[in-house]
Order: C-alpha cells, then structure tokens, then sequence
C-alpha cells in the first residue's frame, strides 16, 4: 500500500507537471502502465494514449485546480469558460426538458448576467457533492449530472482524455488512500 500511495502521488505529480510544462501528458495512466522501479522512481510504459493540449489550456488548468483548493468557485467558472466548456455568454433553461434560450445579450456594464450565476450554481454543487473540494470525479458529477441539465456546457475533445488521466490517477489512490486529495497533489 505504502509503495502504491508514493507511485500514485508520483505520477499525479508527473502527469501534472508535465501537462502544465509541456501540455504533453500520459493519457492511461491506469496500473499496468506504471510502475515504481527498484531505484524507486517511477516508470510509464505504453505510450498509446497521449493528449497534447495548448499553452492557455495549460494555463487554465493550472488556474483551476488553484480555485479548487481555494473553493474560488467564480475563479473555476472563469476557468471553465476560458477552456470552452462554458458558453459565452452563459446560457440557461429553467426546465431541462426545455431548449436553451439564446444567449442573454450582455449587461450595460458590458458584463454577462448569467454568469454569476452559474459561478453560484457551481459553487453550491462543489459544497454538497461528496468530495467536491477533493475529488476530481465530484467535480466530473457536478459538472455533467448537477450542472449540465440547466447551463449549457461542452466537453472539448482534449479534455475528455485529461478526465481520463486524472480519474484513473485518483481511482488508483483511493484503493491506497481513501483520503487522497487529487487537487492538493495536483497543485502546481
């Protein structure tokens, strides 16, 4: 267990640095593609799966897990919109079972109404989800399950494997640590 924990945490540290430094990352970071060698350092195997992603995605990821351990939840928002996951503006339906309305045009003040509001929406979820200001998976379930039926959102294809590498990180850390606070180990 205690050789599981240090390679998990390695390699959410490797993974990390090397998105935020290099926008380069592993995208299949499960068991049988790491390993921790006999001089104690670890080691990724099977390079199939790889994500490259953008200076300012890089950026922005950076910045998001900030906010996480901050519960800046508007920081997130801004985060979230910067990445194309959120429109801009904000759109929103009362009723999921309703089209999006168009797009609110923006404030006198030049500012988009709707975006507080979204910042607030996010920021209640994030506090009743279990694990929200630790998990990334609760972060995933509040986006898709709690968020996604009102506001209107995107998964950029980029980032579906970034979720893929930091789910399968913290499914291995939780077998070891049920503790494990993705976002502090992934703190840059």
């Amino acid at each position: 267990a205690e050789d599981g924990l240090k390679m998990t945490r390695m390699a959410v540290e490797a993974c990390t640095a090397s998105l935020v430094l290099t926008g380069y990352v592993h995208a299949d970071p499960h068991e049988g593609n790491i390993m921790l060698g006999d001089d104690g350092k670890l080691t990724f195997l099977d390079f199939g799966l790889m994500s490259s992603v953008d200076g300012d995605i890089m950026e922005a990821f950076a910045r998001g897990i900030q906010a996480c351990l901050a519960e800046d939840y508007e920081g997130l928002a801004v985060c979230f919109r910067d990445v194309g996951f959120l429109t801009d503006p904000v759109q929103y339906r009362a009723d999921p079972a309703d089209a999006f309305a168009p797009a609110d045009v923006f404030g006198d003040d030049g500012e988009d109404p709707l975006f507080p509001k979204f910042a607030a929406a996010l920021a209640d979820a994030m506090a009743t989800v279990d694990g929200g200001t630790s998990r990334f998976g609760a972060l995933a379930t509040v986006l898709n399950q709690v968020l996604a039926p009102n506001w209107k959102m995107f998964t950029p294809p980029y980032v579906l494997l970034l979720v893929r590498t930091f789910l399968t990180l913290e499914g291995i850390a939780a077998q070891v640590d049920p503790d494990f606070n993705i976002y502090e180990m992934s703190l840059p």
